[in-house]
């Protein structure tokens, strides 16, 4: 007497597979996201700032020496870009003839 067990195939994985193209679908929307995002900060970064001073030379004319003078520049960026100062400009003072 031979004893055989019949032997079943196995259930299709129907839950594997679906995890499977659910995992797919949601590479494809994180790659097409952080293209996106990408390319729009690289939009607004593309632009260079540009550094405009209302004037270059100022005359105050004969002053004593050691008086005190004040003088006030404006900076304006005229680029698109952001304009960052990152320490204190150095003014140079010149004797004019």
């Amino acid at each position: 007497m031979s004893t055989k067990k019949r032997v079943e195939p196995p259930a299709p994985r129907r839950g594997r597979r679906r995890w499977g193209v659910v995992g797919v679908l949601v590479a494809i929307v994180a790659g097409a996201g952080t293209f996106w995002w990408q390319s729009e900060s690289l939009g607004t970064l593309s632009g260079a700032p540009r550094l405009v001073v209302d004037r270059e030379v100022v005359e105050l004319g004969d002053l004593p020496f050691e008086a005190p003078a004040r003088v006030v520049f404006t900076l304006t960026n005229a680029g698109d870009g952001t304009l960052k100062i990152a320490e204190v400009p150095r003014v140079k003072a010149v004797e004019g003839c």
